[in-house]
């Protein structure tokens, strides 16, 4: 079990990433499509979803049940070190991705 939703959480983490770089790339151009509407939509939602759950995917709750292993990305195929610092380092990119918006916006 806990292979499956380690599996589930790296394809939502891969959607969630194409989601951000879409959404940087978009406004490095200034154009805004519907797939960028949609990658808003999905970053916005997941934001909301963790801020909801105490800065935590419900993803690693259940995943929790499934096993005692304790280490960073015991829930998720992803390096370890990028797992303990997932948050930071899109919160970091996003904050730059915004920074981008606001310059681009004010020409």
């Amino acid at each position: 079990m806990i292979n499956l939703i380690k599996s589930l959480h790296t394809l939502i983490w891969l959607v969630m990433t194409i989601s951000v770089f879409y959404i940087g790339s978009s406004v490095i151009r200034m154009k805004f499509d519907t797939l960028f509407y949609v990658s808003l939509f999905l970053i916005t939602s997941e934001i909301i979803l963790i801020v909801v759950n105490s800065w935590k995917c419900p993803l690693t709750r259940i995943a929790r049940r499934h096993t005692d292993d304790d280490a960073p990305n015991f829930d998720i195929f992803l390096p370890r070190i990028i797992a303990q610092y997932n948050k930071e380092i899109f919160t970091v990119i996003l904050l730059i991705i915004l920074f981008i918006y606001v310059m681009n916006a004010s020409k």
